[in-house]
């Protein structure tokens, strides 16, 4: 059984839309192979069923040429066709690991019993689009990466959730713990319920908002302005807009980004095994009604999202960084880049 094509990504570690046949994963699945001398024995067996046949009908062949032969002949016929043989081999093969990433994500795909995403889904997904743009990870999908998570308990009980390899060479999927170290490391979060109260902290007042109103209110404020303004470009009023509020609507301050920040820990609470599917699209779907009650439209969002990238980073090439993963996203064919905003 093969997954939907409708729910085909990209390779992890590409950015084209959806993943295709491509000479260049026959390379690359040839440079895992010689780092694995496992690996290299498994494509030893079919190379040698294809290359072993060419040199026995060689000899077979001179046989019937000269009807004898001396041993000397016989092996040059036989090295002969092997040879021929072993070309032919490599170039199927080739073949075949040229959709190995493809071959590999409709076999994950149909073992995750994945099902398409909904409209309001992949709007959801949006707002943390030129995060997986920029990493080269999935964005049609609640996992940003390939994850035991999704993986049947049969599947991940052979492989120990990632700690005896992967199912796939063509389709790396790191393991649980190291998900999961990193997700502590990022976002400090080792349960479902740290990720539920991040998500509450992030609707009250973010972690990234926090940092900004506290420096908004003292004695650096001009000069952090200053340089937010000038790292972005954008008048340093905008930048003094963010810290004030009015008579109807609390500072936005770093509103945006803290949701794209959050969104993306739900995510990967979900593919570290923390939260389930439905838990997690609760959750994001609570930052998502945020994010489109506040803004009008996806400029309005990454505007603001650059804004805290300059803050954060205090580095313009962070931030140029981000605005080429933005501009390249919006001319890719990722549906994010073309998923409509709901109108508030």
């Amino acid at each position: 059984m093969s997954a939907p094509e409708t729910v085909l990504q990209n390779h992890p570690g590409e950015v084209e839309f959806p993943v295709r046949m491509r000479w260049r994963y026959a390379r690359t699945m040839e440079r895992r192979r010689r780092a694995d001398p496992r690996q290299m024995r498994r494509r030893a067996l079919p190379v040698t069923a294809i290359a072993a046949p060419f040199g026995i009908a060689a000899v077979v062949a001179s046989l019937g040429w000269w009807g004898t032969g001396t041993p000397t002949t016989l092996f040059v016929f036989f090295a002969l066709g092997t040879m021929v043989g072993l070309l032919i081999a490599s170039t199927v093969m080739s073949f075949v690991d040229a959709a190995a990433p493809l071959r590999a994500q409709r076999r994950y795909l149909a073992l995750a019993a994945r099902t398409p995403l909904t409209e309001r889904q992949q709007q959801i997904l949006a707002l943390d689009a030129a995060s997986d743009f920029a990493i080269r990870g999935w964005n049609s999908s609640l996992a940003f990466t390939p994850t035991f998570a999704e993986l049947p308990q049969q599947v991940r009980a052979k492989h120990l959730d990632g700690q005896r390899g992967a199912p796939w060479l063509a389709l790396p999927l790191p393991p649980i713990a190291q998900l999961r170290a990193s997700l502590d490391e990022q976002y400090k979060i080792v349960s479902g319920s740290d990720a539920e109260l991040m998500v509450a902290d992030t609707l009250s007042r973010g972690l990234l908002s926090a940092r900004f109103a506290e420096i908004a209110g003292g004695d650096d404020a001009e000069r952090m302005m200053s340089r937010v303004a000038a790292l972005t470009g954008l008048p340093v009023f905008d930048i003094h807009d963010l810290a004030r509020g009015s008579e109807h609507h609390p500072p936005r301050l770093l509103l945006a980004a803290d949701i794209e920040r959050s969104i993306g820990g739900v995510r990967y609470a979900y593919v570290a095994d923390y939260l389930d599917a439905e838990d997690a699209w609760r959750l994001l779907e609570q930052l998502a009604a945020k994010a489109f009650e506040v803004y009008r439209s996806p400029d309005d969002y990454w505007r603001e999202v650059v804004i805290a990238t300059a803050f954060r980073s205090d580095s313009l090439e962070a931030v140029q960084r981000q605005r080429t993963a933005l501009a390249e996203l919006r001319g890719s064919s990722w549906p994010a880049a073309s998923a409509a905003w709901p109108a508030a």
